[in-house]
């Protein structure tokens, strides 16, 4: 393997179930300006996805554009690969919170927690940064559903906290389109963003985000990309945008020659 790594622990601030940090750290020596970093939400599932894919392709960055990365799985001290905690995490607050069934039929989990995950990543990001040398110019984060939604919401409240955010299919039909409707006033950023959506036509997943990309596009920020493809569904947009993401953000002015 192309990496060693480090986990650490974090308090959650609702639950006794703490968040498991992965660092993976490439053993080639870091780049001149540093190691890019790319930080994995719902790190339990996508975490060692990411880190494969990452191995195998930036072997040959020449070819591919993927480049050798240090990876930060943000998951939780459980197996489970989607915790519940995750609709806390990533959910803005709201007085009011008007949402569909939940698929299971139960009650949803609380919401209302990304100000405070905002904070732990920030936490995690001085880590990595205290650890390793690392390019603050190429810091990449990566979030799919709710994590889709909550990279959004970053891009509202704070976009300078990333360079590169590669959102997919993002759940913004939450609470009647709460975060869709700030992210359409948003007038500057100076970011590259990739935003990958699957075209079934639940919850308008297709439709908010194809509004999302239009708005963002007739913005001066560094550039903008969509996907989509009409084979995929929710959960099959990830492995196949995986690549298409990464040779385009990792291709933008900020990445040089290694």
């Amino acid at each position: 393997m192309s990496y060693t790594h480090v986990v650490k622990t974090m308090r959650h601030p609702l639950s006794q179930t703490a968040y498991r940090i992965t660092i993976a750290i490439p053993k080639k020596q870091a780049p001149r300006d540093g190691y890019p970093v790319l930080y994995v939400l719902d790190g339990n599932a996508y975490g060692g996805l990411f880190e494969n894919i990452v191995t195998m392709q930036s072997r040959r960055t020449e070819k591919t554009g993927v480049h050798l990365s240090v990876i930060v799985s943000i998951g939780y001290e459980q197996e489970e690969v989607f915790n519940s905690l995750r609709v806390y995490d990533f959910t803005p607050q709201s007085e009011v919170v008007n949402l569909p069934e939940h698929p299971s039929g139960k009650p949803w989990p609380s919401s209302g927690g990304a100000e405070q995950f905002l904070e732990i990543l920030k936490e995690v990001k001085e880590i990595v940064r205290q650890m390793l040398d690392v390019n603050d110019e190429q810091q990449l984060i990566f979030g799919h559903s709710l994590g889709g939604l909550f990279l959004v919401h970053t891009l509202v409240q704070e976009p300078q906290l990333f360079s590169h955010y590669y959102i997919c299919s993002p759940s913004l039909w939450w609470n009647q389109e709460q975060v869709l409707q700030e992210a359409l006033h948003i007038s500057q950023l100076e970011c590259a963003i990739f935003i990958a959506v699957e075209q079934e036509s639940k919850h308008q997943m297709y439709e908010n985000a194809w509004s999302l990309f239009r708005h963002l596009e007739t913005l001066p920020l560094q550039s903008v990309q969509f996907y989509t493809s009409p084979d995929e569904n929710h959960m099959s947009i990830v492995p196949t945008s995986i690549s298409q993401a990464l040779r385009y953000l990792m291709n933008t002015k900020s990445f040089s020659p290694e």
